[in-house]
């Protein structure tokens, strides 16, 4: 009987290209890696990795048995989260979200995963869709609310929703102005949080073809920054206009009308497929109903 520890561990050795990560996912010794994979391959008869200039690349029995080591290790997840459920207590569990997500519902989520997994260590993490995407694939996260990432192979996305952005200002900007030019919009400082990030490639699509752009963008790492430059009127920025309820109802910032409609931002629940998690279904169900509490997508 083939072991799970043993296809875990090929699992992620398949995923990072090396022995010494896969050792430091799992919480185990490298040569523990190195002697559940020689057994794995013993038992097959077959070689599944060969080094070829300096990298680990899977053989093609290899690739073979990754897509069963994916499922196999799919049925050990739900086990733990249908079998075990009146265990409460969990292992650090680390999640990951984006800004906007983080400003609208981290508090509530955070509430609600210490109510449920009381004494255990709930790590969080705030950072752009593309960078949490990266994360999870090299199993540093356990889930992940991300925007419009990047693929990765090994990571699942489950639709959350789906979110509008807005050109942003103070309405001190653009006095008496319907609706707002291209060239108007260059006319000001435009804030955006840096590359690869989703807000940056909507900044730049946006207004792709304009020379200016250039002179005019600044990037900054904190969408509470940008949000707070916005409002005092020293630049603009595309942002979810649910964000920022209380402002608009207060009338210290505006969404503003122009020529080309922004498109619609999906928002998904990440996982990595490999990752055994007991009560992971439960904390993307918390994630959702979250969500759907606060209005976080449309």
């Amino acid at each position: 009987m083939l072991s799970l520890s043993a296809l875990e561990s090929f699992y992620w050795v398949s995923q990072l290209k090396s022995f010494n990560a896969a050792a430091e996912q799992l919480n185990v010794t490298q040569p523990t890696v190195s002697y559940r994979i020689r057994e794995l391959e013993t038992q097959l008869g077959v070689s599944l990795f060969h080094r070829q200039k300096r990298q680990l690349l899977l053989t093609s029995e290899g690739e073979a048995l990754k897509g069963y080591a994916e499922a196999m290790i799919g049925i050990a997840r739900d086990i733990e989260s249908n079998i075990r459920t009146r265990n409460t207590r969990l292992p650090t569990l680390r999640v990951g979200v984006m800004d906007s997500f983080a400003v609208a519902c981290l508090p509530a989520l955070l509430d609600e995963l210490d109510r449920r997994f009381a004494g255990s260590r709930i790590a969080a993490t705030v950072d752009t869709s593309h960078n949490l995407a990266k994360d999870l694939s090299e199993g540093l996260l356990d889930v992940a609310v991300v925007s419009t990432p990047p693929a990765h192979e090994n990571v699942a996305l489950e639709l959350l929703g789906r979110q509008s952005v807005s050109w942003i200002a103070s309405p001190k900007l653009f006095p008496g102005m319907d609706e707002v030019s291209d060239d108007a919009l260059l006319s000001q400082r435009i804030f955006s949080t840096p590359a690869p990030s989703n807000l940056h490639s909507l900044t730049t699509n946006a207004l792709r073809g304009n020379s200016n752009l250039g002179l005019r963008l600044n990037v900054c790492n904190s969408l509470g920054a940008i949000l707070n430059l916005v409002e005092a009127g020293t630049g603009i920025s595309i942002l979810p206009p649910r964000l920022l309820q209380e402002q608009l109802r207060r009338g210290s910032l505006t969404v503003l009308k122009t020529r080309t409609r922004l498109p619609m931002q999906e928002v998904f629940v990440a996982t990595n497929k490999g990752a055994v998690v007991r009560a992971l279904s439960q904390v993307i169900a918390m994630i959702r109903k979250v969500s759907v509490d606060v209005g976080f997508c449309s």
